[in-house]
């Protein structure tokens, strides 16, 4: 027994490891992985995975006709059909140039660089047009009377990175990296545009979903607060950042006598104390409330610390009433009680910590990641925990070409789409038939990465 620990600890023990054999480890590593590695299958992710995740949570073009008053003409025509526009599946081709005469041809690096040509390939989708019958039921309850499919319309081309998987120099021996006047000994990792070599630069943020919590100078009107910036991992979302602050306690006829907790929301105008929340959330009962948030009932001290908060929002004791607290800061206004319901359950469901969850019954969910983030706070403020560094290597991420490119690429779709949409919506109300080929600007895309990489 005694000698088998023995033999484990020997084996363990970094004693045994040379400077040699590290030197040969790091030396293997290089040798598969390479100094650009990262920049690779960074690259690689955002064609394989980013671009189709991105076009298809992008939003459907629907197109409904409205009538046109003309001078002169009694009668308005009003088409009774709806048009609904889906991107489907993307394809890239190889890179390649046109000439001058409209031949086209394989394009290569060094080409690229002679002939100050971008080296990129062209992006193509599958487009679908569907065709509803207008009137008093609903699209989403009826099928299209008529449906067209466009394969492989050409919607712009993607800077391609040296030596990523769809490089035509991926694979290549180094006799045949010779004949095409590439040097053997270069990683890759950078694009070519207009003639020129540009390199992506990592670029350093903060981690998302994880709940950081800083103590504020004594200036301020909080005294600490904790922030969460939530992004939804495997999907195309904004972030979006919660604060809950926590107010510094005050000498003066304040409104707020301290130690009270807020929580900002986004796309609502003002803090929303915290209980309040909770209760928008379902959990109406004080004790419900607490035990998302005071783990240990017999902690007198943190229960006085967070009796201010409760006694804030004791006025409000049902959900509806809270949702509706919610919904009046909206960035809406003079919109009816319904409405003020929907906005405060859409914001909770879809904008605050998307991470958690934005389909329906996730509030249980919300309520245990809240009541978290509030414990924290708490912990923090009683002096148990310490704040946490913002300049800690632990709590960075660097972004690399993956994120940079899927971010912009993001834009610049969603920009084609309301280009395509105000096109087709002219077409309609004119009574004119219309080219899915004349609607989509490609330039758009091909523009705004090259001119971003420049």
């Amino acid at each position: 027994m005694h000698r088998s620990v023995k033999i484990a600890m020997d084996y363990t023990s970094d004693s045994n490891v040379s400077q040699e054999d590290a030197w040969a480890v790091i030396s293997a590593y290089f040798e598969e992985k390479g100094l650009v590695r990262q920049q690779l299958d960074s690259f690689d992710e955002f064609i394989q995975n980013t671009m189709q995740e991105l076009i298809d949570d992008s939003r459907d073009i629907r197109i409904t006709p409205e009538a046109q008053y003309n001078p002169g003409q009694k009668t308005n025509r009003v088409t009774d059909t709806i048009y609904q526009i889906q991107f489907g599946q993307i394809y890239l081709s190889k890179c390649t140039m046109t000439e001058s005469d409209g031949s086209t041809s394989v394009m290569f690096p060094h080409e690229a660089r002679l002939r100050n040509l971008t080296y990129s390939a062209p992006l193509y989708v599958d487009v679908t047009c569907q065709k509803y019958q207008a009137g008093t039921v609903p699209i989403e309850e009826q099928d299209p009377y008529e449906e067209e499919t466009t394969a492989k319309e050409f919607i712009g081309s993607i800077p391609i990175m040296l030596r990523s998987k769809y490089c035509v120099l991926t694979d290549k021996s180094d006799k045949e990296l010779t004949e095409l006047n590439e040097c053997v000994y270069d990683q890759g990792g950078y694009f070519v545009i207009n003639g020129s070599e540009k390199v992506l630069i990592a670029q350093e943020r903060m981690s998302n979903n994880h709940v950081y919590c800083f103590k504020k100078s004594s200036i301020s009107k909080y005294s600490w607060v904790c922030e969460t910036r939530s992004h939804v991992e495997r999907g195309v979302r904004p972030t979006s950042t919660m604060y809950v602050q926590m107010y510094a306690k005050s000498g003066g006829k304040s409104a707020v006598s301290g130690h009270q907790i807020r929580a900002v929301i986004p796309y609502i105008r003002q803090d929303i104390p915290v209980v309040i929340i909770f209760r928008a959330l379902g959990f109406v009962a004080d004790r419900e409330i607490l035990e998302h948030i005071c783990y240990d009932f017999t902690d007198v001290e943190l229960m006085e610390r967070f009796k201010p908060s409760l006694e804030e929002a004791f006025v409000i004791q049902e959900q509806e009433v809270a949702l509706d607290f919610i919904g009046r800061r909206g960035s809406a206004v003079n919109v009816s009680k319904a409405d003020r319901l929907r906005y405060a359950q859409d914001i909770l469901q879809k904008e605050m910590l998307p991470h958690v969850g934005v389909e329906d019954h996730n509030e249980t969910k919300k309520a245990y990641f809240l009541g978290y983030v509030v414990h924290k706070l708490l912990m923090c403020s009683l002096g148990r925990l310490g704040e946490d560094d913002r300049d800690h290597y632990g709590n960075k991420r660097l972004d690399l070409a993956g994120p940079l490119l899927g971010g912009l690429f993001r834009v610049l779709f969603k920009k084609l789409t309301k280009d395509v949409k105000g096109y087709l919506q002219k077409c309609v109300d004119a009574g004119r038939d219309f080219q899915l080929s004349l609607a989509i600007k490609s330039k758009t895309i091909s523009n705004g990465l090259r001119y971003s990489l420049a």
